[in-house]
């Protein structure tokens, strides 16, 4: 049984993709023969790519498909022109940033390539991948065509007509032996073990489990419904519950069907409402025990049953009385040697057993489109192949006028995929209410997209736009900011104006100086930048009357002159 996970790095990408806003694109596949690998053991949500050894082909991813809100579908195509390998791992990636998205452990598996004496295969693979906002995200708007998920549909119905197909065997409900039945062993109710169904369900009971009884009188109810996801296994799930009364409900789009096991009266007495054994049981016991009490046997007749007598005989026509195992193979002998040799399936006839090939399939089915063929006009679903370039040249709505091969699929409107027949140039397009979209090429290894096709720049542009890239002292040649800081000054600081300082940034050295017109003794002078410590001071007359000129109330922030005339006094002021 293959393994499937969706990986860690997978959630780490797609939540920096959701910051930037950028759409969750997977486009790459990759198959590995991986040695000692187990498609049953668990695999680990951190797992990576496997060695480039064992990597044996990479492909793009060949369709998308939405198929609901929450969850998408990626897959790839491996035509009859792919190997000769063998794989059991498969992985599917976002190409561009190397992330590998989801991992699937399976059984090993051959791929074959169409060549001289050998008849290739072709392949499907498709990973169904579930999360909140997965459409959304990942920009696929194309609904899933049928080949590439489940028919989640068509197996829902299988699994309704399995259910009504047991009703008519068990109804509404049938238990088999002691199966879910309720006991009490002191005051302790409980639910034994065993196999039951309820319309249609089948729900076993592996061990004996206690119920918890508050109030009586109540009932006991077995409550079942049929779970599951679109990848997941379905099964019944089954809880008891004690309640008064209970009825069929949905409960988050889910059907419950549930059935009184059995009643507890006010003093405890347990009544057992199980119905017993399938209802064909149950009528042949009330019938049987009818009959023994009867003399009533009569010879069975074609409108009645009864007893009747055996005949081996090959040539009657009696209608009473029964073929024997004896006359039922000589009849089955005649039919087998009357089978009609002249008739014939794919050209082989009846006479022996026929084994179908995908060539007789393929060969037989694909259709030759004719010399100026309109394109637009093929609509029905099937393989079509053009044989001429010549007759591609005189038709209408070809990708380019050359020999190829042609799919066409039906979905809500109509899907056209067109190979080349020279190398692996493939185009796609859809209509929808008669609009055609255009061809666009799918590109791939063999088939890149040109700087133009994407909107880039030539190598050329790029050069003459940019410069070439710079060249960088190598390392020990270099001082490291330590290596500087201990081997150069830092830059000095300073204000040179009538009034300024000057900063040594290295030592903390701070000279300030100036000059003041003294008017009247006692004058306060305000140092442009204040000291951490109180400064040396020192004044000389510049100008006027001189006289004494001296200071007072030295600080850290100014100083006071003193001085005997009206003159212009000059000062520096040294500290840090």
């Amino acid at each position: 049984m293959s393994q499937t996970v969706i990986t860690l790095a997978f959630e780490q990408w797609k939540a920096k993709q959701g910051v930037t806003g950028e759409a969750i694109l997977l486009d790459e596949f990759v198959f590995a023969n991986v040695p000692g690998l187990s498609p049953d053991a668990p695999i680990s949500r951190s797992e990576t790519l496997p060695p480039a050894a064992q990597i044996v082909h990479r492909q793009a991813v060949s369709r998308k498909g939405v198929v609901n809100e929450n969850a998408v579908v990626h897959s790839v195509v491996l035509g009859a022109d792919v190997g000769d390998f063998s794989f059991n791992w498969i992985g599917l990636m976002n190409k561009a940033s190397g992330t590998l998205a989801m991992v699937v452990h399976a059984p090993v598996q051959q791929k074959l390539k169409t060549k001289a004496g050998q008849q290739g295969n072709v392949l499907t693979r498709s990973f169904l991948m579930e999360y909140n906002g997965a459409q959304a995200e990942t920009g696929i708007n194309t609904p899933a065509e049928t080949w590439q998920i489940d028919f989640t549909a068509r197996l829902a119905g299988m699994d309704e007509r399995q259910r009504l197909e047991n009703i008519d065997v068990f109804g509404a409900a049938a238990f088999m032996g002691d199966g879910w039945l309720v006991g009490k062993t002191g005051t302790q109710y409980f639910v034994t073990p065993g196999i039951g169904y309820v319309q249609g369900l089948r729900a076993q009971l592996a061990a004996s489990q206690n119920i918890t009884v508050t109030t009586k009188p109540v009932k006991v109810w077995l409550d079942l419904s049929w779970e599951g996801s679109l990848v997941s296994t379905w099964q019944v799930k089954s809880k008891v519950t004690v309640a008064a009364s209970l009825a069929d409900y949905v409960q988050n789009g889910v059907q419950h069907y549930v059935f009184a096991l059995a009643s507890i009266d006010a003093n405890g007495v347990i009544t057992d409402l199980r119905p017993k054994g399938s209802l064909a049981g149950q009528d042949a016991s009330d019938a049987m025990k009818k009959h023994e009490q009867s003399r009533n046997h009569p010879d069975a007749t074609l409108n009645a049953k009864g007893f009747t007598q055996l005949s081996s005989a090959l040539d009657s026509e009696a209608e009473d009385k029964a073929a024997t195992p004896k006359a039922v193979k000589a009849a089955n002998d005649n039919a087998s040697g009357r089978v009609p040799s002249g008739r014939t399936v794919n050209g082989r006839a009846l006479s022996e057993d026929i084994t179908i090939t995908a060539q007789d399939i393929f060969d037989g089915q694909s259709v030759s489109i004719g010399s100026a063929a309109d394109m637009n006009a093929y609509t029905v679903p099937g393989l079509y192949y053009q044989l001429a370039n010549s007759q591609a040249a005189n038709g209408k709505n070809y990708p380019e006028a050359v020999a190829g091969s042609l799919e066409v699929y039906k979905h809500a409107g109509i899907t056209q995929i067109y190979r080349v027949f020279n190398n692996s140039r493939a185009y796609i397009r859809t209509a929808f209410n008669g609009s055609w979209s255009a061809w666009s090429q799918q590109y791939d290894e063999a088939n890149r997209p040109t700087a133009g096709d994407v909107g880039a720049y030539t190598k050329a542009e790029g050069d003459a736009r940019y410069q070439p890239k710079g060249s960088y002292t190598p390392a020990g040649q270099a001082y490291t900011k330590a290596e500087s800081d201990a081997r150069f000054q830092r830059i000095n600081s300073a204000s040179l104006g009538a009034n300024g300082w000057f900063r040594d940034t290295n030592t903390g050295l701070l000279i300030q100086y100036g000059k003041v017109a003294v008017s009247t003794s006692g004058q306060g002078v305000t140092f442009p930048v204040a000291f951490s410590i109180v400064p040396s001071l020192s004044l000389n007359v510049n100008s006027g009357t001189y006289g004494d000129a001296g200071a007072s109330s030295t600080s850290t922030t100014g100083f006071v002159i003193v001085a005997s005339q009206r003159n212009t006094v000059g000062w520096m002021a040294i500290g840090r």
